[in-house]
């Protein structure tokens, strides 16, 4: 076996183990962001009946100092319309700022849950195993007569 198809085929071994490892993380990432957005949703949905609730209240306790319902409605109706201009106004740094906080960080800065489990000493330990079982697998692999 010659130089350059030795180097090809470290190569392709290589690309075979970054691209391995890549899926995993995403996977991971994915996982956690799939669970942040399930859980928003629950929230909203539990939000939105207290908000249902409550407003219900605030109309009866305003129908009682105004003395008619109708009126209430409408003041509370206003109400929630100027709450959601405001909002709305300040959507911005209010939401958007902090959701891309929050994406950037935990796509970008956190690291993944084998990097947070595992000291310095069982990671090299834990990446020298994975290479070799990644070796063995792709030997069994081009045995197979299968190709990368």
């Amino acid at each position: 076996m010659n130089a350059s198809s030795q180097i090809n085929n470290d190569l392709q071994r290589l690309i075979y183990r970054v691209e391995r490892y890549l899926r995993l993380v995403a996977a991971e990432r994915l996982t956690v962001l799939a669970t942040c957005v399930v859980l928003g949703a629950i929230a909203l949905a539990l939000a939105t009946s207290a908000i249902f609730f409550l407003s219900t209240g605030v109309v009866q306790t305003v129908a009682l100092l105004t003395g008619s319902e109708t009126l209430s409605y409408y003041v509370v109706g206003i109400g929630l319309l100027l709450i959601i201009w405001i909002v709305y106004l300040f959507r911005k740094p209010l939401i958007e700022n902090r959701f891309v906080r929050v994406f950037s960080r935990q796509l970008l800065e956190k690291p993944t849950m084998v990097e947070e489990l595992l000291t310095k000493a069982d990671k090299d330990a834990q990446i020298h195993r994975l290479a070799e079982s990644l070796a063995r697998e792709m030997d069994g692999y081009d045995e197979e007569g299968g190709s990368v």
